[in-house]
């Protein structure tokens, strides 16, 4: 008769942990699992389900085998919209589950406090304590501190901080060795029935009334910002500023303000924030945006000395955000963990936003080109950690590349997000589309409109018109270089959108098969028009299509003869 197992829990399946010389020498997916599945137990009897969302897919199936092995039952989660998630998570919370998140910014920089925000308004009664939040990156032990206290506010006992740009086999071993933290952290709650302060936070106390509407009061105002709901947000902030003048309320309130082009107040707010907080080099680089948002205004307006002077209060504030940027840099260099991974994102911002070219002036517009270079010099030697920092501050980037003939670069960049995310598609392509198109690269700029149409994205209608548009242009000039053949291609690239206008595209692409001498196929393209817009001919609009009058007469005596 076979020898019965000593461990009940070997004989359940589960595995048993081997001497660590033997486990030092297997690979990390087959040592992890043996040496964390006894440790675990506690961990596996309350939360037997545990839900993978990174932002990294590779990260989550790898967690997701080693779990396996390790005796949980895990459910990697692929990418989702923010109200799917926030759907999930209530329902995967509720159910008892363990949640491991990472979440990253994106476009509108609707990071974890948001989230949880949005689902508390969505399902109040929700219990956080199953949640693990993951942050990638150095952060120093106050910023932590700083982070839970945050996170504490919602009952949250435990994240994760893991190190950035590590490998795969380095992060599965991080997070196997959070978890044997948390692990421990309900074997004391089991055992004491209490939550040490430092997992919610040092002196944590419930919130007074006040402070729980002003924040309630922000929470509601930065989803409307967020959802584009511009006025009321403002409502939102001014309520909470009437409060207290707050630096976040301000610059929040101020890119509202921003949003509906009423510079003046946004100014107002920027302003104020700057007062508040000296050393933050973004309420510098907000007024440096609006500055310069106003210079176009107050050229059409004729006024070009004052145009000029909002063009050097602009430029004056963005070299002033950044000394301040370098400042922080100098006063960090033994800490780089506490600057964000991108110093430069607001002025990039303000730079991507503010566009003087055609504007006759040629003087600021090259001090701008300046200035954006040199921008665009100091982010990309922080380039190793583009990867963490936001869609919307990439894509910034990449305009400025383009603006300055980096075609290659910024293409990269745009291509980069829209593989981490399709949605992001229309933004990065318009975007590059339209830098291309200003600087005469309308080639280009038609082959990116007609890629974006092949994509399931929102305003098709505009982005082709955008195309047909790009399209024109690419092939006047085509046709000048005697590429008449390539043009035509061209017309029918348009016209196989069904743009506004259709019956001027297929006069466009007659007179191009006339100067290729295929005249029958030119008869018939124009007949096409014709059957579109009988009064074609009679506007002064046909006036640049002369050469077609003559083939009309030819179609109608083809006409007659064939009547006969």
């Amino acid at each position: 008769m076979a020898e019965q197992p000593k461990d009940p829990k070997a004989a359940s399946g589960r595995l048993k942990t081997s001497s660590p010389d033997i486990l030092r020498n297997l690979p990390v997916k087959q040592r992890l699992p043996m040496q964390y599945s006894q440790k675990l137990d506690n961990l596996r009897d309350t939360y037997k389900h545990i839900y993978l969302k990174f932002e990294d897919g590779a990260i989550t199936a790898d967690l997701a085998d080693v779990l396996t092995k390790t005796g949980f039952l895990p459910h990697p989660q692929p990418d989702q919209k923010i109200k799917v998630l926030i759907h999930n998570i209530i329902k995967w919370l509720e159910g008892s589950n363990l949640l491991i998140l990472h979440f990253r910014p994106k476009f509108t920089e609707f990071n974890l406090v948001n989230l949880l925000r949005e689902i508390k308004l969505a399902a109040p009664s929700c219990n956080f304590e199953g949640l693990l939040p993951v942050f990638f990156g150095n952060i120093s032990s106050s910023k932590q501190m700083e982070m839970f206290k945050h996170l504490g506010a919602f009952g949250i006992r435990y994240a994760f901080f893991l190190s950035s740009g590590a490998p795969i086999d380095h992060t599965l071993q991080e997070l196997m060795e959070e978890l044997d933290k948390f692990n421990g952290i309900l074997v004391t709650q089991n055992s004491t029935g209490k939550i040490s302060a430092l997992d919610l936070g040092e002196d944590y106390e419930e919130e007074p009334v006040k402070v729980k509407t002003y924040k309630e009061l922000l929470a509601r105002g930065e989803t409307a910002l967020a959802n584009g709901n511009f006025e009321e947000a403002i409502g939102f902030f001014s309520q909470a500023i009437e409060m207290g003048a707050d630096f976040d309320a301000l610059m929040d309130r101020g890119d509202a303000y921003y949003k509906t082009r009423k510079y003046m107040p946004a100014l107002a707010d920027y302003r104020e924030a700057a007062r508040l907080m000296k050393n933050s080099p973004a309420p510098h680089a907000k007024i440096g945006e609006c500055c310069l948002a106003l210079v176009p205004i107050t050229m059409k307006a004729g006024d070009k000395a004052k145009a000029k002077e909002w063009f050097k209060n602009g430029m004056t504030h963005l070299r002033q955000a950044a000394a301040q940027v370098k400042k922080l840099e100098d006063d960090n260099l033994q800490t780089p963990e506490n600057l964000p991974p991108i110093p430069f994102a607001p002025i990039l911002a303000a730079l991507a936003a503010a566009d003087i070219r055609g504007l006759d002036l040629p003087a600021e517009e090259e001090e701008m080109a300046f200035f954006s270079k040199k921008a665009l010099e100091k982010i990309r030697t922080r380039e190793g950690m583009l990867s963490d920092v936001s869609a919307e501050t990439r894509i910034e980037e990449a305009v400025l590349m383009a603006r300055y003939g980096q075609y290659r670069e910024a293409e990269k960049i745009f291509r980069e997000i829209i593989a981490e995310d399709t949605e992001h598609a229309g933004p990065a392509f318009n975007n590059f589309a339209v830098e291309l198109r200003k600087n005469g690269q309308y080639g280009k700029a038609f082959e990116i409109y007609a890629e974006l149409l092949r994509l399931d994205i929102p305003d098709r209608d505009i982005v082709a018109e955008n195309m047909k548009n790009a399209g024109q242009r690419h092939a006047a000039a085509l046709k000048e270089s005697g590429r008449a053949d390539e043009a035509a291609d061209v017309f029918r690239a348009i016209l196989a959108t069904h743009p506004a206008g259709r019956e001027w595209i297929l006069c466009d692409l007659a007179l191009t098969c006339l100067s290729m001498g295929d005249r029958a196929q030119a008869s018939l393209t124009l007949m096409e028009a014709l059957y579109i817009n009988p009064k074609l001919m009679k506007g002064p609009r046909f006036d640049s299509y002369k050469e077609l009058a003559g083939l009309r007469d030819e179609i109608m005596n083809k006409l007659k003869e064939s009547a006969r």
